[in-house]
């Protein structure tokens, strides 16, 4: 077997019987890994957002990425209740690209999806894609959770990676846009990632154990002005069951 591939199954079915978050020290404990790989292999399924670490109590968990790994199976067998099984009905009711994404670091990350045939929008989006947190609609409700001081905190981390300087935003602008997005309760973007794309997104309720997800639904720009109020009342819909 492979060493690296068979602990991280073994540890999602560790966290599966022990059902609460874990530290590291209860992990060597548990599995009888050395500490160093242990904290390797914990970190690097955090940056790839299928654990979410707690700074403050230095506790990991399994993010809802995982439970989406899986759910199509669950869907095909008992029901279609699952995010997964959302995500696929608000794509049958829009014809469109719909994606659940969370934060990684200053990105969005696209976590799921299901996408409109390429005919209709030539824009294949590979799951696990990062996007910038200020950029993407998506992205843009993450931050609009968020205080002022963090916002600004995290797009001059943004901006002082992106080399074009045409892409940078104004902290201004952007705090702008948030105050929007939480007066409207969703945010509305045209060609900042895709020129001849749009997408509109909102928040989805989740646990307090788990980090922010939002789902969005994307179209070619004119199909998106056309549609959106039909877009909005769709999502508004959809995410109606998950509200806590």
């Amino acid at each position: 077997m492979i060493k690296s591939a068979f602990r991280v199954f073994e540890l999602f079915e560790f966290f599966a019987e022990r059902r609460r978050s874990a530290s590291v020290a209860d992990i060597v404990e548990a599995l009888g890994y050395p500490q160093s790989s242990a904290s390797v292999l914990l970190k690097t399924l955090t940056k790839l957002r299928y654990l979410e670490y707690n700074r403050f109590t230095r506790q990991y968990v399994p993010t809802l990425r995982v439970a989406l790994l899986g759910s199509w199976i669950h869907d095909q067998i008992f029901s279609n209740t699952s995010l997964a099984g959302l995500v696929d009905d608000l794509h049958a009711a829009t014809g469109a690209t719909v994606i659940l994404g969370m934060q990684n670091d200053i990105h969005v990350q696209y976590i799921h999806m299901a996408q409109s045939s390429k005919g209709r929008l030539d824009w294949y989006i590979k799951p696990g894609s990062l996007r910038p947190l200020c950029r993407a609609a998506v992205g843009r409700v993450l931050l609009s959770q968020k205080t002022d001081v963090d916002v600004v905190y995290l797009l001059r981390r943004i901006n002082a990676e992106e080399r074009d300087v045409s892409k940078q935003m104004g902290e201004s602008e952007l705090l702008e846009e948030l105050d929007i997005v939480r007066r409207q309760g969703y945010a509305y973007t045209e060609g900042t990632i895709n020129p001849q794309a749009g997408v509109i997104a909102m928040q989805l309720p989740s646990p307090a154990s788990q980090p922010d997800m939002v789902i969005g639904v994307g179209a070619q720009i004119a199909e998106l002005r056309a549609r959106r109020e039909e877009f909005i009342e769709l999502l508004k819909k959809a995410i109606q069951p998950y509200q806590i």
